[in-house]
């Protein structure tokens, strides 16, 4: 029978890098509480102001988001009045428009993302950059093993 190290937690990328997602999510949470946003929301927002005219697959695909979970939080943000789903039917038809009211909001949370930001390469110091490098390069494996396992 083989064991798993002690330090399995330390040493997996996959845990990790699934708690550290988790605390960074809880940080920008927290900051955009005031706006009664989460960062999946806001960035859904973002993502839909600067190319609105996309189908909602696209942009799954452009997230990279579980269709659920994008679905449940399109119909809190359409449910809110911040933005609108037009056209034709299902996934690969229906189209987004942000409303003026999510626009607002949009701009609003720019200051709380700014300084959050700001927090976070504050905290990290020289380290900011390396992290955010060291983070894609993650990722581009990450994809790279996932391709290689189909």
């Amino acid at each position: 029978m083989t064991f798993l190290p002690d330090d399995m937690a330390r040493i997996c990328f996959g845990h990790r890098s699934r708690m550290t997602a988790r605390a960074v999510t809880r940080a920008f949470n927290a900051r955009l509480r005031p706006l009664n946003l989460q960062i999946t929301q806001y960035t859904l927002l973002a993502a839909i102001s600067m190319d609105g005219d996309r189908p909602i697959a696209a942009l799954a695909d452009e997230l990279d988001l579980e269709s659920s979970t994008l679905q449940r939080n399109l119909k809190l943000l359409e449910g809110r009045g911040l933005l609108t789903l037009e056209g034709g039917r299902g996934r690969k038809g229906r189209r987004l428009a942000i409303t003026p009211a999510g626009l607002a909001l949009l701009e609003a949370g720019v200051p709380i993302w700014t300084k959050i930001q700001a927090d976070f390469a504050s905290i990290l110091g020289a380290r900011a950059e390396p992290t955010r490098a060291a983070l894609a390069a993650l990722e581009r494996a990450a994809l790279r093993l996932e391709r290689s396992s189909k």
